[in-house]
């Protein structure tokens, strides 16, 4: 898992790159996992925001959207189902949420997993497959 760093870096340009493209801003995760889903290697960057916080929250259980947390959730959904998030094979658990917008891809020596959050889960998905066909071009 050693050599992961030169091609997240190219990942997630790619998927910066796209985010701007679209004109979305959210968050980013890259992770290289084993195949027990114990041992990951994973980088994050936040495009322009990190979390969104609308103007009136009264009466909602959560005032607002943390990107880094639903990055996360699609991430562990993943980790737990080996399928993208979103399938909805199974319910969600405590601190998932079951959204789309992660994929997982089988190599060799594990899983590698795209995940964007903080646009619609169409986009979300759009971006992440941007960072994963950067790493199926070139591994």
């Amino acid at each position: 898992m050693d050599h992961f760093q030169p091609i997240a870096e190219k990942m997630i340009a790619e998927m910066e790159t796209l985010a701007r493209k679209l004109d979305v801003s959210g968050v980013i995760l890259i992770a290289r996992m084993d195949k027990d889903g114990l041992s990951w290697i994973s980088q994050m960057k936040a495009v322009e925001i990190m979390k969104v916080v609308p103007e009136n929250t009264e009466g909602h259980t959560y005032p607002g959207y943390n990107f880094i947390g639903i990055a996360y959730s699609k991430a562990a959904e993943m980790a737990d189902t080996r399928l993208n998030s979103g399938s909805k094979i199974r319910p969600a658990y405590q601190g998932e949420f079951g959204y789309s917008g992660g994929l997982i891809h089988e190599i060799e020596i594990g899983y590698i997993l795209t995940v964007f959050s903080g646009a619609t889960e169409e986009l979300d998905l759009k971006i992440a497959q941007a960072g994963l066909d950067i790493y199926l071009s070139c591994c």
